[in-house]
């Protein structure tokens, strides 16, 4: 069966949770003998590969950002204005179109409600002939509203009810919805989903035992520290401005709190906007985005692994992941969305206020370094090739 995977994101080299999710369930669908292919809508990175695989739409091209109507609100909602965008672009949408008609999918797999009204277009998925499975991550209506209200930002109007009828209109016309969460999926039931398949997210082991002491500038060895791993999404920076800022003046001397990936300088943009600077030096160690060995030996030697989230949609792929690595972890209530089964796993601590979550991470840092919590036979069942394995009998049975 041909099946195009069509996402607002590059899959082939995943550098976050949304990218790993989709990135993997291309990679089962392929090794479960799928004829799949993938176009990606997005910004075009540095990171990104040049592969016939995955051909990239770049809509930096339509350059919206400098269009006199631009808003505030639009930061926030990057995935869902340049459909908007694209919608009055011919150049785009030809592009999107020749791209459709020569993978010549039987299903498509739509990452993300972005892409839909691009893809309603075409005759033969209006019809029905060619299937639309919506791959959620996210219920994103409710999301982007709690978003824009954290931040203090009132849209324009009509703009949340854009994307509320976008959303609405999609699981209305898709053979299927397959989400990440019990949760999600009873929403999408209650919109009217035709059919509603919960396919949790999931993650690897990787060994990492063989790099104790193998550490990025700045950390040495012996120097305790408390690691965060996410991108710059706001849930991701509120979290840590609520869990884990509390704990910085409280840190020994020798104890860190360490920030890798996109969310650190969203994080330090906060920590000043309450001129909280003092809170960071000689305390936080910030170390950006990092290559794929940079972060095992990260993780592979933190003390403990904080998961700070307090709100979003979904499930947090960083929860799996931290499960799966053998470090000692500290999660919020909002970050066990999906894994509540698991929260009394060897190592694993659920901490359900500011003041518990950061007491823990200073408790966790002042004990002697544990090289691995013991293992806990359940945790197979949340390898990707298990928790995607819905998917593929879904689109079998087509």
């Amino acid at each position: 069966m041909r099946v195009l995977q069509l996402s607002t994101h590059s899959t082939l080299r995943p550098s976050h949770g949304g990218k790993l999710r989709s990135h993997h369930i291309g990679r089962v669908l392929e090794e479960a003998g799928f004829d799949l292919s993938r176009i990606a809508f997005c910004y075009r990175v540095p990171d990104d590969l040049d592969d016939p695989r995955e051909p990239i739409i770049d809509i930096a091209r339509l350059r919206y950002w400098e269009r006199p109507e631009f808003h505030p609100a639009f930061q926030y909602l990057s995935d869902y204005i340049p459909t908007l965008a694209a919608l009055k672009d011919q150049s785009i949408l030809q592009e999107f179109d020749n791209l459709v008609h020569a993978a010549n999918p039987e299903v498509v797999l739509l990452e993300h409600p972005w892409t839909w009204p691009l893809l309603a277009r075409h005759a033969k998925v209006r019809s029905g002939e060619i299937k639309v499975i919506y791959s959620s991550q996210n219920v994103e209506t409710p999301l982007k509203k709690q978003i824009l209200a954290q931040e203090g930002i009132a849209p324009p109007p009509g703009l949340l009810e854009g994307v509320e009828n976008l959303e609405h209109d999609l699981v209305a016309h898709a053979a299927a919805v397959c989400c990440c969460t019990q949760a999600d999926a009873e929403i999408f039931t209650q919109w009217g989903a035709r059919r509603v398949v919960v396919a949790p997210n999931g993650g690897a082991r990787r060994k990492r035992d063989h790099l104790i002491d193998i550490l990025p500038w700045p950390l040495a060895p012996g120097q305790p520290y408390a690691l965060v791993v996410g991108s710059g999404h706001p849930p991701n920076i509120s979290g840590f401005m609520d869990l884990v800022a509390p704990a910085l003046p409280r840190l020994a001397v020798n104890q860190r709190v360490v920030v890798a990936g996109g969310a650190g300088n969203g994080i330090l943009q906060a920590l000043a906007a309450k001129g909280l600077q003092g809170l960071i030096e000689n305390r936080l160690i910030v170390l950006g985005t990092i290559d794929e060995f940079c972060l095992d030996c990260t993780i592979g030697n933190a003390h403990v692994v904080l998961l700070p989230i307090q709100y979003g949609g979904g499930s947090n792929v960083k929860t799996v992941e931290a499960l799966l690595s053998g470090r000692p972890t500290i999660a919020s209530e909002a970050a066990m969305r999906g894994f509540s089964e698991f929260s009394q796993a060897p190592g694993f601590r659920v901490a359900g206020d500011p003041a518990s979550f950061a007491g823990a991470t200073l408790d966790a840092l002042s004990r002697p370094f544990q090289a691995r919590v013991p293992d806990f036979p359940a945790l197979s069942s949340l390898l990707w090739e298990s928790t995607i394995d819905p998917i593929v009998r879904l689109i079998r049975g087509f």
